[in-house]
């Protein structure tokens, strides 16, 4: 059935305040373009076959209009996207939507909307950026839809409590938008003290909502060769106080963070990253790497099913803020320049709770200043009932949630 959702009067007036905007001859308007095709694959006791989408061949493509100005201490920012889908992709994630609840919104406003959709197609466009902004020599203040990214993880962020990327996560160009209000005071000694708030609604279309908001305290502060940071934060009801430490080690440099949560239901679990990364050669080329451990306060024992996760950590998957159920796990990866246009990007992610790994492979070929072409490959490994492997739906069921394999190739273009 074909399915229409109206563009909401708001987005659509902002997206023409923008366009109207672009006739400025001092404003800086960039296009991103981008093609891609994946290829998707399942084992056959996972929920992905049950569906019946074992294999999924999908293509897209999108654009990404970038526009940016202002005079003197003011500027803004606006990003508008238009993304096409079409394949097995479309229905699969329709169908997997059907079976859980929905999450709860991320941002205030619903500045999306799906222009076209039926059972592999779907036109979609949504206001990624969207800011105003005042900048004096010590002080920031910005408010509407932007990104913020804190904490000191490489893979893991627990610490980043706004929208993080997932750890598997191939594309990080552009971290979703959220709206917001933030203010940055700046020190003369190069600390800096940073405030926001982040208002939401607890179900899409309700009223705001005190409780699934948050509002949060940062601060960069220096300690000689060390960068230290601290974060006091009220989030989704419950408390949180991050406390970041790092600098250089022999060459390298290292990353800790702790987290401690203050849940509403009385409990108090803790998490902790630890990271450390390099660069170097091999074999006559160019290379980073890094190593990272972190440790998931909210997780569970391997062989628990899905419907049998804690409040804490269910809802905690549903907003985004953790990606995986376990406990501990191992981050290993790097890049390798095989040429000056060619970097090759290899890593590895290992459950310390169950030994099942998830690999990826990405190789980035610049064609040009403002071109890249990208291939990668994912797969989980494991048995059943482990973090990569599949944890099951319910016990007794049969039915497995498990990363599917992946292959895709992407082509990249700045304008």
């Amino acid at each position: 059935m074909v399915k229409f959702k109206a563009i909401t009067a708001t987005s659509l007036a902002l997206m023409l305040a923008g366009v109207a905007g672009a006739a400025s001859a001092a404003d800086d308007l960039r296009v991103r373009l981008d093609l891609g095709a994946n290829y998707n694959w399942a084992q056959s006791n996972t929920i992905d076959a049950a569906l019946g989408f074992a294999q999924r061949y999908s293509a897209n493509a999108g654009v990404r209009f970038m526009l940016k100005g202002g005079e003197g201490a003011w500027r803004y920012q606006v990003h508008w996207q238009l993304t096409f889908d079409v394949g097995d992709n479309v229905g699969f994630d329709r169908a997997l939507a059907g079976m859980f609840a929905s999450p709860p919104p991320p941002s205030l406003f619903d500045l999306n909307g799906v222009v076209y959709g039926d059972a592999n197609t779907k036109i979609s466009n949504n206001i990624d950026r969207l800011s105003l902004s005042y900048t004096s020599d010590n002080f920031v203040v910005r408010i509407g839809r932007q990104a913020l990214t804190w904490g000191a993880g490489l893979v893991f962020k627990p610490g980043d409590i706004i929208a993080p990327f997932a750890p598997n996560a191939v594309e990080r160009t552009y971290k979703p938008g959220v709206d917001m209000l933030y203010g940055q005071y700046l020190f003369d000694n190069g600390a800096d003290l940073e405030a926001v708030f982040v208002p939401r609604r607890k179900v899409a279309g309700g009223a705001f909502d005190w409780s699934s908001s948050t509002l949060a305290l940062h601060s960069n502060i220096l300690l000689g060769d060390l960068d230290g940071a601290i974060m006091l934060a009220r989030d989704r009801g419950d408390t949180v106080l991050n406390l970041s430490l790092g600098g250089p080690l022999g060459g390298m440099v290292w990353n800790a963070q702790v987290g401690q949560w203050l849940l509403s239901d009385g409990s108090y679990p803790t998490t902790f990253v630890a990271n450390i990364s390099g660069l170097g050669t091999f074999a006559g080329k160019n290379i980073t790497y890094f190593a990272e451990y972190f440790h998931n306060g909210f997780g569970v024992a391997p062989n628990t099913p899905l419907d049998a996760l804690p409040m804490s950590l269910s809802t905690r998957l549903s907003t985004g803020q953790l990606f995986n159920a376990g406990r501990n796990f191992v981050a290993l990866g790097g890049q390798i320049n095989l040429t000056p246009d060619i970097i090759f990007s290899p890593s590895v992610i290992v459950s310390l709770d169950d030994a099942s790994v998830f690999g990826a492979l990405q190789a980035r070929w610049s064609l040009s200043d403002d071109a890249d072409l990208i291939f990668s490959a994912s797969k989980g490994f494991g048995n059943p009932g482990s973090e990569f492997g599949g944890r099951e739906t319910s016990a007794g069921s049969g039915i497995y949630l498990a990363p599917a394999g992946a292959a895709s190739v992407g082509f990249t273009r700045y304008f």
